[in-house]
């Protein structure tokens, strides 16, 4: 079935929207995954905010031309899925990452291509470190535990003055009666 042009440019500009509206844009190959995988992975991936599409390379490409990624071209050859991520970036680096170990835990990296992230391409790599960061609630409860350690510190320590000044005057009239 071929598309008309017309066609073609509402699926470009649907992309672009994509791409616009996204914290992360994983590339990846789905050869050879079966469909009832692709099924679970995709409601995973909505689960997180997320969302997986498979189109043609040459009208994504097309998407992504005012991008880094237009410098990139190979990471749009051969069968490209596109994992989006509307929402927290890690979670959906995570499902999609822990996917790819479970179809290899020798080299899940193998069909990542790479990814878009905030005007950035990104390699196999840092999309597997994105991964491997604890959520977005982990990491902001533990800058607020950094954050209140020091204040908790102080309020320790003024509270303890007046008590330490009691504990000695206590201790000089003792010695002196």
């Amino acid at each position: 079935m071929r598309r008309s042009w017309e066609e073609k440019g509402k699926l470009i500009s649907s992309y672009a929207e994509r791409i616009q509206r996204s914290n992360l844009v994983v590339f990846f190959d789905f050869t050879g995954i079966d469909a009832q995988a692709v099924t679970k992975l995709r409601a995973d991936l909505k689960d997180a905010e997320g969302e997986m599409l498979v189109g043609k390379n040459t009208l994504f490409y097309r998407a992504f031309m005012n991008t880094v990624v237009a410098d990139h071209r190979e990471v749009l050859t051969g069968p490209t899925a596109f994992a989006f991520a509307y929402g927290d970036p890690v979670k959906v680096a995570k499902i999609l990452f822990e996917f790819m170990k479970e179809l290899d835990k020798e080299k899940p990296l193998g069909r990542i291509k790479g990814a878009y992230m905030q005007g950035r391409f990104l390699k196999p790599v840092e999309v597997q470190a994105l991964a491997e960061l604890p959520p977005k609630e982990v990491l902001i409860s533990k800058l607020m535990g950094a954050i209140q350690a020091p204040i908790y510190a102080l309020v320790m320590a003024l509270k303890s003055a007046p008590q330490k000044l009691v504990l000695t005057l206590k201790a000089i009239e003792e010695k002196k009666s």
